[in-house]
């Protein structure tokens, strides 16, 4: 009996320890961790309202959907004076290989001031191009509605890869029109 209970003790004990270490190791690391997601955010959003001094984030509900999309986030783009200068919408718009994480800054006046794909699980060499500057660089200046050549509208589609240049288009128009109609960004 003496011999069950020596290993059991010990390994509960080791457990016991490692248990202790993982939280430790936790609580330390989550102050840093938290810091540079802000900072990996705030890069995102600069990336896309590159005129916004700061950024104040809007309270959303967690299911909320525009047209069929889902936001994620939204945030107001502020000058260095504090004035409104357009937003800041995190959309899902739903792309061939599943949801594409899309950042999209809008004036207000409706108009795309930069988009940038922050995930997706398209296809490498296809819809996976929708991370491409030339891609995202289309749709500075656009405005609602927004759509692929193919479909009568100003974005050059990938090649190959229309349903994810289609969905980064409906992305782009929903971020469009949620700020017109939930933040008071014209459409």
């Amino acid at each position: 009996m003496k011999q069950i209970i020596k290993p059991m003790a010990i390994l509960g004990i080791i457990c016991i320890v490692c248990s202790g270490l993982l939280g430790v190791v936790e609580s330390v690391t989550r102050e840093p961790i938290r810091v540079q997601a802000e900072a990996t955010a705030t890069a995102g959003m600069k990336k896309v309202a590159p005129e916004a001094a700061s950024f104040e984030a809007i309270e959303i509900a967690a299911d909320e959907n525009y047209d069929g999309i889902g936001v994620k986030t939204a945030n107001v783009a502020l000058d260095a004076s504090g004035e409104t200068i357009g937003y800041v919408v995190e959309v899902l718009p739903s792309g061939f290989g599943g949801t594409i994480d899309l950042m999209v800054g809008v004036d207000n006046e409706g108009v795309v001031t930069g988009i940038s794909v922050l995930s997706l699980s398209e296809s490498p060499g296809l819809g996976a191009n929708a991370k491409e500057e030339w891609f995202q660089e289309q749709f500075v200046g656009v405005t609602a509605p927004v759509a692929v050549t193919k479909d009568g509208g100003q974005i050059e589609a990938i090649t190959s890869s229309t349903i994810t240049s289609r969905a980064v288009s409906d992305g782009v128009t929903a971020a469009i029109n949620w700020a017109a109609e939930n933040a008071g960004g014209a459409n």
